[in-house]
């Protein structure tokens, strides 16, 4: 049985562990739940919707430079550690890597130096963070990318939800 400290509130190597026993144990199960496949379809179209909306605001090549830089950006070892367990489970479910990219313990241990961020979906503050250089953008891109965001956190909340049940 699950318990909240193991998901939300353990080390970040904890939950990462516990996100591949949860995919060995259940991926299969879960990927032939129909709601859940429904679900991570849905959840892969809002983040290219998303990807579209931060590529319209130059973001891709902002943050990178931002979070390259030693200190740099919102990509810290110490936001890293805002995932929860089932949101690494949903990343596999896609098919993404969750595994260490860096040995620091400085910068976020998700952060690729060459493709950026290996997550999708990404932790609640990394969605919602926005830094002086993103609010500077025109006001109407802005509006549309916190929609997309807030379609994106419905949608893992959702998703997030109906795993939970079903495990």
């Amino acid at each position: 049985m699950l318990n909240c400290d193991q998901i939300y509130f353990g080390t970040l190597a904890t939950k990462i562990k516990l996100a591949h026993t949860l995919y060995n144990r259940h991926g299969k199960t879960l990927l032939a739940n129909p709601t859940i496949s429904d679900q991570l379809a849905g959840l892969t179209k809002l983040s290219m919707s998303l990807a579209e909306k931060m590529a319209a605001l130059d973001m891709g090549p902002c943050c990178s430079q931002c979070a390259s830089r030693a200190n740099g950006g919102c990509c810290s070892a110490y936001m890293a550690n805002e995932t929860d367990a089932i949101l690494l489970l949903i990343n596999l479910l896609q098919g993404r890597e969750v595994a260490r990219q860096r040995e620091d313990d400085i910068e976020c241990m998700f952060l690729n130096s060459e493709t950026g961020c290996t997550l999708s979906p990404k932790p609640m503050f990394c969605l919602n963070y926005n830094c002086r250089h993103i609010l500077a953008q025109d006001p109407a891109l802005l509006t549309s990318l916190a929609t997309a965001t807030g379609d994106i956190l419905r949608g893992q909340t959702d998703l997030e939800q109906s795993i939970l049940n079903l495990l």
